[in-house]
């Protein structure tokens, strides 16, 4: 026990060690690992650039864990709010339908029974899309006039006598037969672009479209628009140089998340019913739990990553899935269903029927450093208000559904973000700096063959106004650049691949446990950055290669959504999905926003009109800032 002690303290910033040895023993003795195994007994972290990485973070662990957790945390969300996109507003664009709150499988009913037609329901939520963009910026490319055809046709198709008859119409075959659904950007849709936020990209066009994208239209799904997404799908806040900010339904004044905020924003928004995301280390989850929707991560290689950019290799494939973002947990599995491989490892026709006594809970309430309330090296502790969120999801499963939960730390989650650099910045993809290389000229040449962009250039150039990149781009690709001693790769794998066995052993069979989606609500906009290395409560999960449902529990005291996530054993992904369908019976899922801001009232922007038609009576859509051909319509 003594060489784990040691072993712990070698971990922590010399500032944390004082207070470590003051510590009494009982304490140091009840967070100390469980077990001395190989790959925990012999970790010990070279003087190197992980080392520097460690020094860095004192001031993080000292002010931003502390500090920033009161007056200055207060004064800097007032400081970045000068420089933020919106303000307060007094209310919402109320939802004019009762069709645009209607899960996509009722819609699809209701459309068979000819109670509404695919062209009157694309019409709807195109009208709020047009209501609603204007303020949340979620939707960035617009297929008004494509949608209306494509309706247009079903509706024919389903006056013809031979319709009711015909095999390939069926409710097997087209689950979601006339629905409208929205697309993250990155994701290729054949005539429309996939910039990624990048500034060289704008003009590209997708000459086909990505698996999944073919799928959903083969299951009769009609794509409305893209939505926003961060600048190459690495930052966990929706803004680049092409389309700008994205905000969150709730309070325009904070994020949506990253990088699918923007499909996250439309869905919670009611712009679409449901869409596509992608999820490298929390894209789908974090967005879900900042708008209150639901996400699922799907379990490796079950959904195809084909057609995206950046694109995935065959390494980072194993950590890279592309899963539905939902309004309703009905919707999380015929989606799922639609998007997989047809010969892949879940079978989707067993009827989704799991008795919530029989299934294992386990419950971590935080990254293994609840003794020290946050004094983890990298991410922040978990507000006090998730937490109880999450203790009311175990008192419900204990009480109503009969359910054993067991309360659990897992210590080696403490190293969740140095695990989750190591294994994806040691997968073997191009550079950073090389995807940043990208433009519309060199779509076809493969990302192993563009040239390094030079990022210290480009901060240069950020300096003075002249960047072409976000600031997090620009970091990224400078950090890139130095050197990680391959001893410290080493042991990270190591301890990684030591997390990945116990997590795979714990959930063995009809057993879920529970986590914390991100340690507090919804930030103001720019705030990430004094906070950035919180998406390790996510991203974790993408290493060990499980799937997840991001489940939204109601509204804090602010008005901003609450959540957890769900995790299952690999290939579990129809156990975690049943899990959020229970739980939305019982905490109500999604909370419209317009009902949100009866409750908390906020001053008007000055000179705002109280809806954006009113605004601009002659706009039907957003206007589309990439340049396309004139065969792909992208307006209506």
């Amino acid at each position: 026990m003594a060489k784990i002690r040691n072993l712990q303290s070698s971990f922590l910033p010399e500032r944390v060690i004082p207070y470590w040895n003051k510590l009494p023993s009982d304490v140091k003795n009840s967070v100390s690992m469980a077990s001395e195994s190989p790959a925990r007994s012999h970790v010990k972290l070279p003087m190197s650039w992980f080392r520097q990485i460690i020094v860095l973070s004192i001031m993080y662990v000292i002010v931003v864990n502390k500090l920033l957790r009161g007056f200055v945390y207060i004064a800097l969300e007032w400081f970045v709010g000068c420089f933020a996109p919106k303000k307060p507003i007094k209310e919402f664009p109320a939802i004019r339908s009762p069709f645009l709150k209607m899960p996509a499988t009722t819609l699809e009913q209701l459309i068979r029974r000819r109670q509404i037609t695919s062209t009157q329901l694309v019409e709807l939520y195109i009208d709020r899309i047009v209501d609603v963009n204007p303020l949340v910026n979620a939707v960035v490319q617009t297929a008004f006039a494509k949608a209306l055809d494509e309706a247009n046709r079903i509706d024919e198709l389903m006056k013809s006598d031979s319709f009711e008859t015909d095999p390939r119409f069926t409710v097997e075959k087209m689950p979601f037969l006339g629905v409208p659904i929205t697309c993250k950007e990155i994701i290729f849709v054949k005539g429309f672009s996939a910039t990624a936020g990048l500034k060289g990209r704008i003009g590209h066009v997708c000459k086909e479209d990505a698996e999944v994208v073919k799928y959903m239209r083969a299951s009769g799904a009609i794509i409305i628009g893209l939505t926003n997404t961060s600048e190459l799908a690495m930052w966990w806040e929706s803004h680049n140089p092409v389309y700008g900010y994205t905000c969150n339904p709730y309070d325009l004044r904070c994020i949506v998340g990253g990088s699918s905020g923007g499909e996250a924003a439309s869905v919670a928004s009611a712009c679409s019913v449901m869409g596509i995301g992608s999820d490298i280390g929390g894209s789908i989850r974090m967005p879900a739990f900042f708008n209150g929707v639901f996400g699922h991560k799907p379990s490796p290689f079950l959904v195809p990553n084909k057609g995206q950019f950046p694109g995935a290799t065959v390494e980072s494939a194993k950590y890279l899935g592309l899963g539905p973002i939902c309004r309703y947990a009905q919707d999380l599995e015929p989606m799922l269903k639609c998007m997989a491989l047809k010969d892949g490892p879940v079978d989707f026709e067993q009827p989704l029927n799991y008795d919530m006594s029989k299934i294992k809970f386990i419950s971590v309430e935080d990254d293994g450093w609840s003794q020290f309330d946050g004094w983890s090296v990298f991410t922040s502790p978990v507000d006090r208000e998730l937490k109880l969120a999450q203790r009311r999801v175990v008192n419900f499963l204990e009480s109503s559904c009969g359910a054993k939960v067991e309360k659990k730390e897992i210590m080696l989650l403490r190293y969740s973000l140095p695990i989750w650099m190591a294994i994806i910045n040691n997968n073997g993809d191009p550079k950073f700096s090389q995807f940043c290389s990208s433009t519309k000229d060199n779509t076809e040449v493969s990302s192993y063959d563009l040239p390094l962009k030079n990022m210290y250039k480009e901060m240069l150039k950020k300096c003075v106004g002249m960047s072409d990149h976000t600031f997090y781009v620009i970091i990224t690709g400078m950090m890139e650049r130095i050197p990680m001693a391959k001893a410290s790769i080493d042991q990270l794998l190591a301890m990684g691949q030591e997390l990945r066995d116990f997590i795979h052993e714990l959930l063995e069979g009809d057993t879920v446990l529970l986590y914390p989606s991100h340690p507090m609500t919804a930030p103001r906009h720019h705030m990430p950055c004094f906070t950035g290395f919180n998406f390790a409560y996510t991203g974790i999960w993408n290493i060990i290669g499980v799937p997840v449902t991001q489940v939204p529990l109601g509204l804090d005291k602010n008005g901003l959504p609450l959540g957890v996530q769900v995790i299952g054993g690999v290939n579990q992904d129809r156990l975690t999905i049943a899990v959020a369908r229970e739980l939305e019976k019982a905490f109500g899922g999604w909370v419209d926003p317009t009902e949100k801001y009866k409750v908390y009232k906020y001053e008007p922007i000055r000179g705002m009109p109280s809806s954006p038609r009113h605004h601009n009576n002659s706009t039907s859509s957003q206007s589309n800032p990439v340049t396309t051909d004139s065969s792909s319509p992208v307006d209506r």
